[in-house]
């Protein structure tokens, strides 16, 4: 079946002119397909890269840089659409800076090394049919651009797509063009000897290629990387930036341990089980950047010697049809990666770059931190920061996602970022004129931020939205704790679950429905399916029609019905042929069989649902960031869905803490109590949204408590212990952890100032947050609804994160501890006329089990107040919603 498969995939390539040396080159590939390559780089085949070349340390006088650098071009990889992003054009069309788009600035530092080194400098774009006529007409606004003999672009090869299961192309005829894909970006090797370029290049001179991405702005052409190649005889040089967390996620080069030369491993080509070392950042300290620069002539030797393969590493990327619809079918695409091609140049080297030549621009969060004034570009147009702190940290929600919704939503352009360190946007406020970002910012819940506004903190839709501080005593306020946990936390990876598991979780990718709806023209009333012409004057004149079969409800019509004929129909059952009414059987004298009198005219149409009327096959019907509820889970079963791909919901397991606990209903000996909090924060974690666990609680030594963390780390994606974090001196969660990687520290809060937050590494190398929280009841209950109840549905993507604080009226006067922020146990309720009103229940001590059960709201009370009187207003958060 293979075989057939890459005849078939052949002839499509044939019929869309794909040349002959990329057919090849896919036929390569296929085979390594079909002989069961994995394409993946085994982690004890390899060793991590050490003392690597920097390039603060090269330098070159201006004459070798001119030198160097009047032989050499510049390419771009310019056929991504952008379609993470929203856009359906050529991603480098986007505007990203001062008006200018990435073609205008890529343009521009072209046309500025021109002028100050005095060199040619070609500019090349790689395109894909889809790219090229937009970039060409951006480019065509710099008439002094192009250079005699070569062309501004060439178009990258296409490939079919894959079935997963047979390997034959897919067919997709609800748009043919998703039925193809580039080969990766591996590809520009055998493009750029299809199309003619490469052979031009060298006619003119030009005997190296600086190859990049057109969305990394920072990958300018460095005229002392050009002379290092030139004066070291290099073939191949990538450049690799140091890595950081942020960075996991991308290819690394390393030493292959069987010859000794530099090869790249990207994600795809992980083994399973390996990601920990893949994504050891410490193992493997540096990551390809996508910079390479090529000795143009040493690539047409090996490509000559090798037919026009390379034979670059397989990449077997395994996707849907549609991108857009996991349920589409599965496909395999073979691609292969440019930076692979290192290990094909004998003599190849890496170079270690600043960071800031990898400024790409893959997500809305870097379109607004590249927007902003941290940034500027210089005379050159360098894209250059201006900002004396680090690169700020930004992370908006899910409704800036996509170009149109981030546009909509800075429509007077982004938010000053000079004086920020992070920005985290919760929900979607429309941002206004001059906004100026101080420190860790956290917008939360609002509608829209005004115009001048300077936001500092955490900026949330409450009465008072100044941020609190506590005094100088040592302590962490409440709002810097939860920035602490919640700026660490990534959110949950996606995965496909069955709709009966899916409740409240968060749509990860688009889902369009698989039939329509109603799939069949049906009747929407029992009575008898009939030619509207058929009934004439009836309501006048009874008409009499002829009887010629029945159709019930899932069953397929036997009959036609034509003029003066009828036929029995049931609700929901399809309309038979020649039929294009229903008359409701209360005006027919409801005869089964001979004929039916009719007593009403119909028009065409009536009392019949047409197929697709509810919704179109192929049409979308749920949206990434969509919350699934009953009715979605409805509407998804109706379209034909059995599964939905959603962040998953985390699994928390809950440990508690003490010698002196005993399972509920076990008898209690002396100084023994029954454990509360287990079940407690269970209850609260499935609330909350999440899956949960007890396990059994543990002693009072160290030993057992890491004894009974390293079972439950192997199944946890967050950990919730209680007890053991204060002062005593049998407080084992302190004393075990605080080499760990779990941070404790005294939160200016009341209940709950003891609380530990940290990260453990599971068995397979995942972090896991771990959760310390103090013991007493309350504090368990206060702590988790103000740290772990956000931090939870952070991971899940729900907005919003925390509980809504609401306006109430106190009927009894209470007191608070000065610079601490009180939360205290409430009855609310709403009195006959509709406010709501709030009643402190009588013991607030932090054991006091029943009082916490009667109650169903916190009040809070903020640290710089003491005393409130009845009839005053206090925030509450309400439990019970």
């Amino acid at each position: 079946m293979s075989h057939q498969g890459m005849a078939r995939a052949v002839e499509r390539m044939r019929d869309r002119g794909i040349g002959p040396e990329a057919i090849t080159v896919f036929e390569h590939y296929y085979r390594q397909l079909e002989e069961g390559a994995q394409g993946t780089v085994p982690e004890d085949t390899i060793e991590p890269l050490r003392d690597i070349q920097a390039l603060g340390e090269v330098r070159f006088s201006d004459e070798d840089a001119r030198l160097a650098l009047s032989q050499t071009a510049v390419i771009k990889l310019n056929g991504g659409l952008g379609t993470s992003m929203g856009m359906s054009g050529a991603k480098s069309a986007l505007e990203v800076k001062d008006g200018l788009t990435f073609l205008d600035i890529i343009a521009r530092q072209v046309l500025a090394l021109r002028e100050e080194w005095d060199v040619e400098l070609p500019l090349i774009l790689m395109n894909s049919f889809r790219t090229s006529e937009q970039s060409l007409e951006i480019l065509a606004k710099y008439p002094t651009l192009p250079v005699d003999g070569l062309p501004l672009d060439f178009i990258q090869s296409a490939e079919p797509k894959l079935l997963a299961d047979s390997l034959t192309p897919v067919d997709w005829p609800q748009d043919p063009e998703l039925e193809w894909c580039p080969p990766g970006h591996g590809d520009i090797y055998v493009s750029l000897v299809t199309s003619g370029v490469l052979d031009s290049l060298l006619d003119k001179g030009i005997r190296y290629a600086f190859i990049s991405n057109s969305d990394n702005l920072g990958a300018t052409c460095d005229p002392e990387v050009a002379a290092w190649m030139v004066e070291h005889g290099l073939p191949f040089v990538a450049e690799v930036c140091d890595r950081t967390k942020s960075d996991r996620k991308g290819g690394h080069l390393a030493r292959r341990k069987s010859d000794g030369r530099l090869i790249l491993r990207d994600t795809a080509m992980v083994a399973e089980g390996e990601e920990r070392f893949f994504a050891d950042i410490r193992r493997h300290h540096t990551f390809n950047a996508n910079n390479i620069w090529v000795d143009l002539a040493v690539l047409r030797d090996r490509m000559a010697e090798r037919n026009g393969v390379l034979g670059l590493p397989i990449i077997i990327n395994r996707k849907t049809v549609d991108p857009a619809d996991p349920t589409s079918p599965e496909v395999v695409q073979l691609e292969s990666a440019m930076g692979a091609a290192i290990e094909v140049f004998e003599g190849s080297e890496a170079l270690l770059v600043p960071r800031t030549r990898f400024r790409p621009v893959k997500t809305t969060n870097d379109l607004l931190v590249v927007r902003s004034d941290y940034f500027v570009l210089d005379e050159r147009h360098h894209l250059v920061a201006v900002g004396e702190g680090p690169e700020p940290f930004v992370d908006l929600d899910s409704a800036y996602r996509l170009v149109q919704g981030f546009e909509q939503r800075f429509p007077h352009g982004v938010p000053s970022m000079l004086e920020c360190t992070s920005l985290r946007v919760i929900g979607d406020p429309v941002f206004g004129r001059n906004v100026r970002c101080v420190g860790d910012v956290l917008v939360d819940g609002l509608r829209r931020v005004h115009d001048n506004a300077v936001l500092e903190g955490p900026v949330e839709a409450t009465a008072d939205t100044r941020p609190s501080r506590a005094k100088g005593d040592g302590l962490r306020t409440v709002d810097e704790h939860l920035r602490a946990i919640l700026s660490t936390l990534e959110p949950a990876p996606s995965a496909s679950v069955p709709l009966t598991e899916a409740l409240g979780l968060v749509v990860a990718k688009g889902v369009r429905s698989r039939v329509s709806l109603p799939s069949f023209d049906n009747s929407s009333m029992d009575g008898y399916a009939v030619q509207a012409a058929s009934l004439q004057g009836a309501d006048t004149t009874p008409v009499r029609l002829r009887l010629v079969g029945e159709v019930a409800a899932g069953t397929a019509p036997t009959c036609t019905v034509g003029p003066g004929e009828a036929a029995r129909i049931m609700t929901g059952a399809p309309i038979p042929s020649g039929a294009d009414a229903v008359i409701a059987v209360e005006d027919t004298d409801g005869a089964a069989e001979g004929e039916v009198l009719c007593r009403a005219a119909v028009p065409q149409g009536r009392y019949i649902r047409p197929s697709g009327e509810d919704v179109s096959e192929g049409a979308v019907i749920v949206s990434a960031g969509d919350v699934i509820g009953p009715r979605t889970i409805a509407l998804l079963a109706a379209c034909g869905h059995a599964s939905v791909e959603v962040h998953r919901r985390p699994h928390v397991v809950v440990l508690s803490t003490g010698a002196e606990l005993v399972p509920p209903g076990e008898p209690l000996g002396p100084g023994q109590i029954h454990d509360s909090n287990s079940p407690m924060l269970w209850a609260a974690a499935v609330s909350a949204g999440a899956s949960a666990e007890i396990r059994a609680a543990v002693g009072d030594t160290d030993a057992e408590l890491l004894s009974a963390l390293d079972e439950v780390l192997a199944t946890a994606d967050v950990v919730v212990t209680s007890g053991g974090v204060s002062m005593g001196a049998y407080d084992v969660v302190k004393s075990a952890l605080a080499d760990q990687g779990v941070d404790f520290v005294r939160v200016a809060m009341q209940p709950g100032k003891p609380q530990g937050f940290g990260y453990l590494a599971a068995p397979d190398g995942r972090r896991v947050p771990l959760f310390a929280l103090p013991g007493n009841p309350v504090s368990s209950f206060v702590s988790f609804e103000v740290f772990v109840r956000p931090a939870l549905r952070r991971l899940m993507r729900r907005t919003p994160e925390k509980r809504r604080i609401r306006s109430a009226t106190l009927t009894a006067g209470l007191r608070s501890f000065e610079g601490r922020r009180q939360f205290g146990r409430a009855v609310v309720r709403r009195n006959s006329e509709g406010a709501l009103m709030c009643t402190p229940v009588a013991g607030q001590g932090s054991h006091f089990v029943a009082d916490l059960s009667r109650a169903n709201a916190l009040f809070v009370v903020p640290e710089d107040t003491v005393d409130l009187v009845a009839g005053e207003a206090v925030d509450v958060i309400v439990l019970d919603d």
